[in-house]
């Protein structure tokens, strides 16, 4: 132990940000971290920050700042600040020297996303925190892709919404949906299984088809939300053509002291609250966390009318406990969550009379008083997640890391049928993963990763719902091997990689009929991406990459048959078109007797990020080219023993998508700060020359924010507004109303121009206000949503079919953090 130094202070040290403290000459300096001290990139990392004196709170200048092991050196200007560029290293050592000080060390690594002031002082007192934004850490394989990072006070500002809301703000994301509650993430005009979303580092195992199912995720764990806007696949395999979405629990960081909080929720529309508590610990060598969520909402409202049975009850658990040694670290980590989610009432029809007065009318024909009861029809599914991670520091340079992963996901859906308490699908689904990296030292200059892993997943029907099931058994087994690299020289870096998989699927179900099928087929792909990261100057970068991506069709987009929701549904191998062009379902294809291919994508997206004195610019273009893209297009209004319904089947041609995203970052005064955003995509059916169906529109938006420090009795205040607006989708097919089908007029054939059932609805403009503040352990926010209460419909939810979205929403969130420094 350093002499005069107490205990209490070495706690200090910590792996995410290990921290050193020197006495010199009877002097003390102190970096207290609870966050790295590197801001970081990916072709030149960058290290920022503020030095200021304990007792005065006066900043010191000209000191000095290197980056160990380099020739990296700057000094603090005359308000203490420093920016240190052009580091090549994600993991770097920053010492700290001045006369009449100290020298400081710190040490930063990837389990962190900011960093603190840095406090220099001759008698230790009390060190008060303040923490500034930093850059994500990008993963090997994808430094040089288009990328957002959502941090946790980001995240739990409304613990009510889906994983696909909270990150629909950002340029290019937005979300497909059916109802309020449920939503699937769409980047770059992809959703479904092109978008691998990814938990705690596994490829989240659910029921992962249509516009149906949406991830079992709550955003009440998540600790960072990252969203990776290019083809993915090499990195982390298939369905990832249009991107990837990774979700991080707690990081279970070491030295932290004991940290309660409770947080907690009410909403007006739904009359829906939430109470979210967590805890957690770390000491030297090992750290823990626990937490839970309970959410409830009843029927939502649009601005004119009740939005019958749209409610949801949700609960969840996470904890996660770490053990670390010197050059070992083990992690185990488990997660459950259990939902009942309502799906609108009006969207079932009893005849065709009743279908087509609900297409037609301005109002919802199934209406009644709020209710915070869920009934049918609704979903009700349960997730677990088992996770167990291993890593092997060999060298310092070098890593070994082992993780495996199981999930078992349970679903049942309930319809409104004679034999309502009885399910129409009964799913459980079992997923396995193993997976091992070896993070190699450096060769040749190269820096990368190289990477096995097993994967396999097992779906059964359960017995019992009386109807021929929707999707069939299956087991799906995949074998895959890949390697990423990454060479930086000055300003630039390459990145490169390869990965080679193996699948096997085994599936058996039942025909029409009720005879059993059987089928067997595998699948061997190789896919590879290539990129380069340009630093043009000290305020400027630009990136490239082109990469490939693959994915099997999913079962549903195979093998689905009959009623799912609203509709009916016939996957590729499920019907065909007879010499007249009608549609065929009796039997079922064996997959090598038809046409149907592997999905295979090829996306080009360039990047360019300059930064004039106050602005930010940054512009996004990208050609997404998939061969084979299966979509699901509507076919007719077909009978049904629950009366008429929107028939779809499943297609596949070649498509192409091409778009852009430009944001404008200003900061107006110390203060005020403001953010402008576009985005634009055009796409494509270039096989059969038409448009496809359920496309995002150009949308665009502008958030003013002002910030306050020590503002009256608050330790800080934030207040912005978001006016948005989102244009009518001009590339939407043609119009075709089930009363001209059923008059007769209109017949759809194998060769028909794919058309939809209503038009397109008219652009809406939104106004979002927030107001967030803080008070010693408090923190409160409020937000107002959808200010004027605007009835309009939004084109990616198939339930503008029949109602308006959700009115204006007040949200109340009200937080209480309390840390024991003295206990650790």
């Amino acid at each position: 132990m350093i002499k005069g130094l107490s205990s209490e202070f070495l706690k200090v040290k910590n792996v995410s940000g290990i921290l050193q403290s020197v006495a010199l000459g009877g002097m003390l300096c102190i970096c207290f971290n609870n966050n790295t001290c590197a801001q970081r990139g990916e072709c030149a990392y960058s290290a920022s920050g503020k030095i200021v004196d304990l007792e005065s709170k006066e900043p010191i200048p000209f000191v000095t700042v290197q980056a160990r092991g380099t020739h990296k050196v700057t000094l603090t200007d005359e308000r203490g600040e420093f920016v240190l560029k052009n580091l090549c290293d994600s993991l770097n050592t920053l010492v700290f020297s001045c006369i009449g000080y100290c020298d400081t060390i710190c040490e930063s690594d990837h389990h962190h996303d900011a960093s603190t002031h840095i406090y220099l002082t001759q008698k230790v007192t009390q060190l008060d925190r303040v923490t500034i934004k930093a850059e994500t850490n990008k993963e090997r394989g994808t430094k040089s892709i288009s990328q957002i990072s959502l941090q946790e006070n980001e995240i739990k500002r409304d613990l009510t919404q889906t994983l696909a809301s909270a990150i629909s703000d950002q340029q290019g994301v937005t979300f497909t949906s059916i109802g309020t509650n449920i939503q699937l993430p769409v980047i770059h005009g992809l959703y479904g299984n092109r978008i691998l979303v990814l938990n705690n580092g596994f490829k989240h195992g659910f029921q992962n088809w249509g516009t149906d199912h949406a991830p079992e995720i709550d955003i009440a764990s998540a600790d960072k939300i990252t969203i990776i806007k290019g083809a993915a696949g090499v990195r982390y395999g298939p369905e990832a053509l249009g991107g990837a979405i990774s979700v991080e629990n707690n990081p279970l960081n070491l030295n932290n002291p004991f940290t309660a909080s409770v947080t907690a929720g009410y909403q007006t529309n739904g009359r829906g609250y939430f109470v979210n508590p967590q805890v957690s610990q770390g000491t030297e060598h090992f750290s823990y966390y626990l937490g839970g969520n309970y959410t409830r909402i009843g029927d939502r409202h649009a601005p004119d009318y009740s939005l019958t049975n749209s409610g949801k009850k949700e609960m969840s658990f996470n904890g996660g406990i770490r053990y670390h040694l010197k050059s070992f670290d083990f992690k185990i980590q488990y997660s459950y969550l259990d939902q009942n989610l309502a799906q609108l009432r009006t969207s079932i029809a009893e005849s065709a009379r009743t279908f087509n007065r609900a297409l037609e009318s301005e109002k919802p024909i199934f209406i009644r008083p709020f209710s915070y009861d869920i009934n049918e029809p609704n979903q009700l599914a349960a997730h677990h997640l088992g996770k167990v991670e291993a890593n092997w520091w060999y060298s310092e340079d070098a890593k070994i890391t082992f993780r495996y992963g199981r999930q078992f996901n349970q679903r049942q859906e309930f319809d409104v049928r004679r034999n309502v308490e009885l399910p129409i699908i009964d799913l459980d689904l079992e997923t396995e993963d193993y997976q091992l990296e070896w993070k190699h030292p450096d060769w040749f200059s190269l820096d990368g990763l190289i990477g096995f892993q097993y994967f396999t997943q097992l779906n059964d029907n359960n017995p019992g719902t009386q109807v021929t099931p929707f999707v069939p058994n299956y087991k799906t087994s995949r074998y895959s091997g890949f390697v990423v690299e990454s060479k930086t020289w000055n300003r630039n870096t390459m990145e490169f990689g390869a990965r080679f998989d193996y699948e096997r699927n085994t599936v058996a179900g039942r025909q029409q009929n009720q005879d059993v099928f059987r089928d067997q087929f595998t699948f061997t792909n190789v896919t590879a991406s290539l990129g380069y990261v340009r630093q043009v100057s000290d305020n400027s970068t630009f990136r490239t990459n082109l990469g490939s991506a693959w994915r099997t069709p999913n079962m549903a987009e195979l093998y689905s048959f009959g009623q799912h929701g609203f509709k009916v549904t016939y996957g590729l191998l499920r019907y065909r078109f007879n010499e007249e062009g009608r549609v065929r379902t009796d039997r079922v294809l064996k997959l090598d007797d038809s046409s149907v291919e592997l999905e295979r994508g090829f996306k080009w997206i360039n990047e360019y990020r300059r930064k004039i004195q106050d602005n930010v610019h940054t512009a996004t273009f990208y050609i997404n080219y998939i061969e084979n893209f299966v979509y699901e297009a509507p076919l007719g209004v077909f009978g049904t023993f629950r009366g008429p319904m929107p028939a779809f089947v499943y297609r596949q041609d070649d498509a192409l998508f091409v778009g852009f995203d430009y944001s404008w970052e200003r900061d107006w005064t110390r203060t005020l700060s403001g953010i402008f955003g576009i985005s634009y995509l055009w796409s494509q059916n270039v096989e059969k020359n038409e448009t496809l169906i359920n496309q995002p529109p150009v949308s665009t938006s502008y958030k003013l924010t002002w910030t306050k420090r020590d503002f009256w009795i608050l330790h800080e205040s934030n207040l912005s507004i978001r006016p948005s607006y989102t244009f009518k989708q001009w590339q939407a097919p043609r119009t075709v109303s089930p009363t001209v089908l059923a008059s007769g007029t209109e017949e759809i054939t194998a060769n028909s121009e794919i058309f939809d059932f209503a038009d397109a609805p008219e652009g809406y403009f939104l106004l979002e206000l927030s107001w967030n503040c803080q008070w010693n352990g408090f923190s409160l926010n409020i937000a107002v949503n959808n200010v004027f209460d605007i009835g309009y419909r939004d084109y990616l939810n198939e339930m503008r079919y029949f109602a308006d979205e959700p009115g204006r929403n007040f949200l109340f969130t009200l937080n209480y953090t309390f840390t024991d420094k003295e206990r650790k």
